[in-house]
């Protein structure tokens, strides 16, 4: 028989009705089945035979169906809301999908056709050569019956091909139907009303609900099954074991797999809220959004889709594992076992298959989004372009404000549990730190100038003490700052950790006398050993306290000078306190009389003279004293009590006082000792 003929025949089997015929005669002529492929084969052969003729008899059924469905007028529904549009759009996407798999699997048919012709040819040669040598009748009975089947399979690989090509017909019309009718769309712009808002909320509500029922089975079926791993694990053989330990990790990637799915739900919202925006709120921003985040979610979808199908494959390869020992040893004693792991691998194959068609609806979702959002952008007047190129130039400013410039690793800890947490610095949280720290300190200097005023004139504090509790609260107030405008910035202190060890040794070495200053300064606020105002005496240099910084305070000599003397020296060396307990001093002006004057004249016009002078303090009153006998003369004394405040000059009253004094002698009559004599 040759191809040709067998493929004559085959046609003129299906016009006649031969194929229904073939079938009963096959059906009548069969025995009881029989599962053995070595005994009987001429009968398992006319079994085979049977339901490829059953098969090509479906298949001319299912090729009369389609055709028919493709004679009917195709009616496509006028979109009235953005979601009935969206409907369109998804269903014009699987005509797409469909259209593109029938290719692909008439190709693949096309090459089967041409191998089963080959075979074909080669059957029909065996069973020319075993009719012309004379073989035994069953051997030309097996070679007509397996000529007969690839005739069969043939036949049935053509059919299939017509039926690939009525059906891609028919979606090749249902996908110009859906085609035009978004193109007509296109021309106008579709609401987006309450009730598609309503709709897709009710949708992603359902569907959650569903998502959190599953992930509540889930984890009732892990303690199930974990319990009744424990109550047989002391008598279960190893598959067992693993098929209960498999079982549980179903329940387990389950639960994942819905939280996933909840995420991916969650993302779908999202998605969906940037589509209101732009159709009902004509937000540009939900446009310029979009368009930045549906690359980054399609690249993650893409991530999880490859983890999924590498997961996808590593179940395959075990499930094909167990099959290809079954299949070598049916009758093993673990066969059963191995029955059972390979029904819990095939229950996570569909998980994994229907999170796969999960995340792909995801991705097509996202991607008609963007689509129908640049084509809308593209039909939109000027002033919504404008509104759009606003847009673009605020997202723009946002990118850089927010472009991350480096990032450092947190550690956080939770529940005694730490993890590690990277935190980014972006451009903005580097500008704004400095801003929100020039503001604190600001606030901080208004604040503290204005509780020194304070504590000066309502509380009566000390001047120096307050000014000096004002710049100890100021430099708090600043670190405080510092810290806060980091905080508040997001900008992780540990940043800065790279230069830890430069502060470490710029405080060992550099920085020591600074910090010993400035814990000077603070014993200096809290014992008080000299306050503003009071006159010290230390290393040489005496004068008035005028200022008590952090680091140094600064004494004005009498001549004006003033002098910065470190903290640590004025607590560490002699310092005399003129002013400490009260600031009265005595003073002393010495003279020198002629021998023959009279002392208790001298005396008296001493002290007439300290008593006209109103500066002087009257307790202790002046005091004269006859302190020495010297060689030219009588030293006389006079002790005098002033108080030392700053309207006071000492040596104003000092040089008042001798010029009285010597007023007060030319009265009475007194003169000065020569000036001693040298001797030579």
């Amino acid at each position: 028989m040759c191809l040709a003929c067998a493929g004559a025949a085959i046609a003129q089997e299906a016009s006649k009705g031969d194929l229904d015929k073939r079938v009963e005669t096959l059906r009548a002529e069969l025995g009881p089945p029989s599962d053995s492929l070595t005994e009987d084969r001429p009968e398992f052969l006319r079994r085979l035979l049977l339901a490829s003729l059953e098969r090509r008899r479906d298949v001319q059924g299912a090729i009369k169906d389609v055709a028919r469905l493709g004679a009917a007028p195709i009616t496509v529904p006028v979109p009235d809301g953005v979601l009935a549009l969206d409907d369109l759009r998804r269903e014009l996407q699987r005509l797409d999908a469909d259209i593109a798999g029938n290719t692909r699997r008439r190709a693949i048919l096309v090459e089967e056709r041409a191998a089963l012709a080959t075979q074909l040819a080669d059957r029909v040669a065996r069973l020319r050569t075993l009719t012309e040598t004379g073989a035994d009748a069953q051997s030309r009975t097996i070679a007509a019956l397996e000529a007969q089947l690839n005739e069969s399979a043939t036949a049935e690989t053509d059919l299939m091909l017509r039926l690939l090509d009525v059906q891609q017909s028919l979606a090749r019309r249902q996908r110009d139907a859906y085609a035009a009718r978004l193109r007509e769309t296109s021309t106008r712009t579709l609401p987006a009303s309450a009730r598609d808002a309503a709709t897709i909320d009710a949708r992603l509500g359902a569907r959650g609900d569903a998502l959190r029922q599953r992930m509540s089975a889930a984890a009732k079926a892990r303690e199930r099954t974990r319990a009744d791993w424990l109550a047989i694990a002391s008598t279960a053989t190893p598959l067992q074991a693993e098929a209960a330990k498999e079982r549980i990790a179903n329940a387990d990637i389950d639960l994942e797999l819905a939280r996933e799915a909840l995420t991916n739900l969650a993302t779908e919202q999202l998605a969906w809220q940037f589509a209101l925006r732009f159709y009902r709120d004509h937000d540009a921003a939900a446009l310029i959004e979009a368009r930045r985040n549906g690359p980054v979610l399609l690249a993650r979808l893409q991530r999880r889709h490859d983890f999924l199908q590498a997961f996808r494959d590593q179940i395959l390869a075990r499930s094909g594992a167990l099959g290809n020992e079954l299949a070598q040893a049916p009758g093993a004693p673990d066969a059963a076992d191995k029955h059972a792991l390979r029904d819990v691998f095939d229950a996570r194959l569909q998980m994994v298959d229907r999170a796969i068609f999960d995340e792909r609806q995801l991705g097509q979702l996202i991607d008609r989004l963007r689509t129908d959002f640049d084509a809308r952008a593209g039909q939109t007047d000027w002033r919504e372009r404008v509104r759009i190129g606003w847009a673009i130039v605020r997202d723009g400013i946002a990118r850089a404000w927010n472009f991350e410039l480096f990032s450092v690793d947190q550690t956080i800890e939770v529940e005694g549990r730490k993890t590690v947490v990277p935190r980014g610095v972006t451009v903005g949280k580097v500008i704004k730190a400095p801003l929100l720290l020039v503001l604190g300190i600001w606030l901080a200097t208004i604040s503290t100038g204005w509780a020194e005023r304070w504590l000066h004139r309502r509380r009566h504090v000390d001047e120096g003490r307050a000014r000096l509790m004002r710049r100890w609260a100021l430099a708090i107030l600043i670190a405080a700052c510092v810290l806060a405008s980091l905080a508040i910035a997001g900008i992780p202190f540990a940043a800065f950790a790279f230069i830890g060890g430069a502060v470490a040794i710029g405080i060992g070495f550099g920085m020591q006398s600074l910090f010993k200053n400035l814990i000077s300064g603070v014993l200096v606020l809290v014992e008080r050993p000299f306050r503003l105002g009071d006159v010290i005496e230390v290393g040489g240099l005496q004068g008035t306290v005028v200022d008590i910084d952090l680091r140094t305070s600064v004494v004005r000599d009498g001549d004006g000078a003033e002098t910065l003397i470190p903290n640590s020296v004025l607590m560490e060396e002699n310092v005399k306190n003129v002013t400490f307990r009260t600031r009265r001093h005595r003073q002393s002006l010495a003279v020198v009389v002629d021998g023959d004057s009279d002392p208790r004249a001298v005396a008296d016009a001493m002290r007439a003279a300290a008593s006209r002078h109103g500066q002087l303090a009257d307790d202790p009153e002046p005091v004269v004293l006859l302190e020495d006998f010297a060689d030219n003369g009588l030293r006389f004394a006079l002790h005098y009590w002033i108080d030392l405040v700053p309207a006071v000059d000492r040596r104003r009253i000092a040089s008042d006082l001798r010029l009285m004094v010597l007023g007060a002698f030319e009265d009475a009559g007194i003169r000065l000792a020569p000036p001693p004599r040298t001797v030579a």
